[in-house]
């Protein structure tokens, strides 16, 4: 198949997530695969840069998964504030066009529904091929200014309702996509991709000890993630003196980097904690393994919120393929596809109940080993992703071959 996927944000400076692994896992079996993008991190390099309306193209892109091959690319777009992603509008359903049409394609993955959603839909029509769109968040709740939520809601029924087939994420995106319009015979779940070969516990972790000054005594809990005000991690912080008070060598690992870290770090010096709570900033994808199999418990203390409570972060499969008990905040989006502690997981609804559970947890070697054993038997069984892969290659070949006319 000859496959082009669509989104509107950043593909290399994005964190690697599951469009890359999908993308990469496709490319690895053997099929061509495209993807158009959008700089949503887009900065001037000077007072006239004023941007381009030239697509650029960069073959062999891997980021998830060594050995695939993707090409990217990327349509220009104006550089002034409000006219972006209106002019990327204008520039993606050309390109877009240009694509299906140049390189025969087969079938389009869509994530996207603001900056580029419509006229993915218009442009495969036009061709006659069908668009799958991916389902991974709520997306209207994701926007930051009020007025615009209701348009990309608007825009999402329109998309949902027009594409050939919807997978979604977890059960609550699949009822969310009907809520909104979507035929429901045409919404099935797809669930998050993990590649366990890089992902699987080992104890191939002391460069990353050693780096960070964590001693062989030390009890280890980590998060891993981009560092956004939801990730609860200023009200965990504050309770993380409970832990260090029944275990002293405990120690907080956060390994990200974001625009809550300066918040963060009033917070580690306010509390002098600066011996027990390390900020890595971001670190390479190749290293992630090994920071979570360093953790004795891992931790996603996000916050309970309208915006929140229906994702499914990525960490959490991460995690449990490493093994590690985990304790995370129940947010629905979790909940509804991993209940608890029969697939490795704690959940706490407050930042003191978190301390608590990770004191209890790193006094409990017995009970942090059978929660991993949990929570990697999970994994293999739902979330590996070669099964995932196979899964969506059929999926696409049963759309390809049901497209009308």
């Amino acid at each position: 198949m000859n496959i082009l996927f669509i989104h509107e944000v950043d593909w290399l400076k994005k964190v690697v997530f599951e469009i890359h692994n999908l993308a990469e896992s496709l490319s690895s079996l053997g099929h061509r695969v495209y993807v158009i993008d959008y700089e949503n991190t887009w900065r001037k390099n000077g007072f006239w840069d004023l941007g381009s309306l030239k697509t650029k193209e960069t073959g062999g892109v891997s980021r998830a998964l060594p050995g695939a091959s993707v090409t990217l690319r990327r349509p220009g777009f104006i550089k002034i504030p409000g006219l972006s992603r209106l002019s990327a509008g204008l520039t993606h359903y050309r390109e877009i066009q240009k694509t299906i049409k140049e390189k025969d394609i087969d079938i389009v993955i869509l994530y996207s529904v603001p900056t580029n959603g419509l006229q993915a839909i218009s442009a495969a029509r036009k061709y006659g091929i069908p668009v799958v769109f991916r389902s991974i968040d709520i997306l209207y709740k994701l926007v930051p200014h009020a007025p615009l939520r209701h348009i990309t809601r608007l825009l999402e029924k329109k998309v949902y309702s027009s594409v050939n087939a919807i997978l979604a994420i977890t059960p609550n995106h699949m009822r969310y996509v009907i809520s909104l319009g979507a035929a429901e015979s045409k919404v099935k779940s797809l669930l998050m991709p993990i590649d366990t070969s890089i992902f699987h516990p080992s104890d191939d972790y002391l460069e990353v000890r050693q780096k960070w000054g964590i001693d062989d005594k030390d009890r280890v809990v980590v998060f891993i993630g981009t560092l956004f005000p939801f990730t609860g991690l200023d009200g965990f912080i504050r309770q993380f003196p409970r832990v260090t008070t029944r275990i002293p060598e405990a120690k907080l690992l956060i390994v990200g980097d974001g625009p809550q870290r300066p918040v963060l770090e009033r917070i580690i010096a306010e509390l002098k904690l600066e011996k027990s709570v390390i900020i890595t900033g971001f670190q390479p994808y190749r290293t992630m393994p090994q920071y979570i199999n360093l953790a004795d418990v891992c931790v996603n203390p996000f916050l309970n919120t309208p915006a929140t409570r229906d994702i499914f972060p990525g960490k959490i499969i991460q995690y449990l393929a490493c093994g590690r008990a985990t304790v995370a905040t129940p947010l629905l989006g979790i909940t509804s596809l991993v209940p608890g502690e029969s697939q490795g997981i704690v959940y706490a609804a407050t930042p003191e109940e978190m301390a608590i559970s990770v004191t209890d947890l790193l006094e409990s070697d017995k009970r942090r080993q059978r929660l991993g054993q949990a929570g990697l038997k999970y994994v293999l069984q739902a979330h590996e992703q070669s099964k995932i892969a196979r899964r969506l290659e059929a999926e696409l070949l049963d759309n390809i071959r049901t497209k009308p006319g």
